[in-house]
């Protein structure tokens, strides 16, 4: 009896599953997206998916990670070629300006000579005096050039001073701000004339100025003339600042600032005569 029972209820299960598959499919088809099992799906999928999204934040910027990883060496080549073309264009900036720069003073100086009619060779200054004692500039022109001792240098803003040595191909020029320096100048406004002198890195001093001069802040200063001096007339030598009558003299003492700016001059003009009609 055992030996037949096992086959009946085999087929006894399979009959029962495949009904009520049929019973679920009828069911499931008749119920259409209202159907329970629709209904069950639906909601299985809003499960899964939130499940999913949840899943995406959190894996996605492991992702991105692992994929920046991946591309660190181009970023980083890309940075430093970046960084490099930067350079350049700083570069050629810079250059631009210093050219710009260069033009405007070589500009300068070739508008004063054509005005004064200067004659004369324009030169480069390479180096500066040594010591606190000399205020001097070498220029990259000498002997071979045409230059001799005494010869005024002037630059596009005004005077500069007068060749103190000369070699083949370099000179040295005191500049109107050394001590030791005298230059006969003139006011433009008045016609009032003194002896400027150098006092270094401070404002000229005008000496031997008529006490009745009339003097106004900001009134320039020119050099007189060959007549008096070394250098050609009407070169600007500076600005007033401020007078000083001084007690028990029969002169005025002036405050010049100077023309040039000394500390940023490169380049000059060596007048090599006396200027032209």
């Amino acid at each position: 009896m055992a030996l037949y029972s096992r086959p009946r209820n085999t087929r006894l299960l399979v009959v029962s599953l495949v009904m009520a598959s049929l019973i679920t499919i009828t069911i499931d088809y008749r119920g259409g997206e209202s159907g329970p099992f629709e209904v069950a799906g639906r909601g299985a999928l809003s499960v899964v998916g939130a499940l999913q999204g949840a899943v995406s934040r959190v894996v996605r910027p492991i992702g991105d990670f692992f994929t920046g990883l991946a591309h660190v060496g181009s970023l980083k080549s890309e940075n430093e070629h970046l960084k490099n073309e930067i350079q350049r264009l700083k570069e050629q900036s810079q250059e631009s300006t210093s050219l710009q720069r260069q033009n405007k003073e070589l500009f300068a100086i070739l508008r004063l000579t054509q005005n004064l009619g200067l004659t004369g060779v324009a030169a480069t200054v390479i180096g500066e005096g040594i010591g606190n004692f000399e205020w001097t500039r070498t220029i990259d022109r000498g002997e071979a050039d045409g230059i001799r001792v005494n010869m005024p240098v002037v630059s596009g803003e005004g005077l500069v001073g007068h060749v103190v040595e000369v070699s083949g191909h370099s000179s040295k020029i005191q500049l109107i701000i050394d001590p030791d320096s005298a230059v006969a100048g003139r006011l433009a406004s008045s016609g009032e004339t003194g002896l400027v002198v150098g006092q270094r890195d401070q404002d000229l001093t005008m000496d031997l100025v008529s006490p009745e001069a009339k003097i106004f802040a900001g009134e320039q200063v020119i050099t007189s003339g060959y007549q008096t001096g070394l250098y050609p007339p009407e070169i600007l030598i500076g600005t007033v600042s401020h007078s000083v009558t001084q007690p028990g003299t029969l002169t005025k003492v002036l405050a010049l600032r100077p023309a040039v700016d000394f500390s940023a001059l490169e380049f000059v003009f060596v007048v090599t005569g006396p200027s032209e009609p």
